[in-house]
């Protein structure tokens, strides 16, 4: 049994339980730093995308919850956080200059908003590659045992192209809307730039898909920026090691360990006896609304 013991620090972590973030779910973030000695060189960029997720002020990577890389290779794409990459890579270069450390900081870099927190949004790289989408997930803090992935069919959403338009990062862009997975989206693309590809899992529109957002206003994705310069595209080596699960599997873990972080880590609280023994108490189970991205 995975048994998780509180003493002195579930008061700690149901405070952040309780400062609920719009879309809802609490879980800390991963402690385990990815080995970038061990990554592979996969494709190169002919196009990279920035796309700022979640932000308050676009012109202001704190407010941002995330900053996110889209990565257009000559065979593949990659979609992955620019922000937890480097954190990892970071992470890893403390570690190698500070061999008597007992442990890493658990975020290194940008002190984006929430970067204590875990999302599958940001802990999950994307790769598009003949038809087929695979997504690597790295689950929370003490649940990476169940570090997933799967391979499903490039999702196809059913666009309705409008007349209107907007300019973002200096691109003229025309608007789209669909309905994906049960919410409802308006999308912005360039019809200047003939990549058919866009942020997360959306493409297919006759341009690179520089904004998205749904329609409650919960998430947006809105690009920042365009390079074109080659750049690797590279891949983790662990991936191999994650446990192959159909999409739908993966998804209700997700939503679980949001939900309840504490009854997926068997939380239990413990006193310390006068005699330095601990005796193991009740279990802990706290109830967090959550409101994912894909409804189905």
């Amino acid at each position: 049994m995975n048994k998780r013991i509180i003493i002195m620090t579930l008061a700690a972590v149901c405070i952040g339980a309780s400062a609920q973030p719009k879309v809802g779910g609490r879980c800390p973030a991963p402690i385990y730093a990815r080995d970038f000695s061990k990554m592979e060189v996969v494709d190169t960029t002919r196009l990279r995308v920035r796309y700022a997720f979640c932000a308050e002020k676009i012109n202001d990577h704190l407010t941002y919850i995330d900053l996110q890389r889209l990565d257009v290779g000559k065979r593949m794409t990659k979609y992955y956080s620019q922000f937890v990459y480097q954190s990892d890579s970071l992470r890893l270069k403390y570690a190698k200059e500070h061999p008597g450390a007992r442990a890493a900081p658990s975020w290194i870099g940008v002190q984006c908003r929430e970067h204590d927190q875990w999302s599958e949004y940001e802990w999950s790289d994307y790769f598009i590659e003949n038809g087929q989408l695979t997504e690597y997930c790295q689950m929370p803090q003490w649940l990476h045992r169940y570090n997933s992935k799967y391979t499903e069919t490039v999702p196809k959403q059913e666009w309705k192209l409008t007349n209107e338009t907007q300019t973002i990062i200096g691109y003229k862009c025309q608007k789209a809307t669909c309905r994906f997975r049960g919410r409802d989206f308006i999308a912005w693309f360039a019809p200047a730039i003939p990549v058919k590809r866009g942020p997360w899992k959306f493409g297919g529109l006759p341009g690179l898909i520089l904004k998205v957002q749904d329609k409650d206003g919960l998430y947006t994705f809105e690009a920042i920026g365009i390079e074109t310069r080659p750049h690797p595209i590279t891949r983790f080596k662990e991936f191999k090691t994650y446990t192959s699960y159909g999409r739908e599997k993966v998804w209700k873990m997700q939503r679980s360990f949001h939900e309840n972080w504490f009854k997926a880590t068997d939380y239990h609280k413990a006193t310390i006896n006068p005699d330095g023994t601990t005796t193991i108490g009740e279990a802990v189970s706290i109830y967090t609304p959550y409101n994912p991205l894909e409804l189905e």
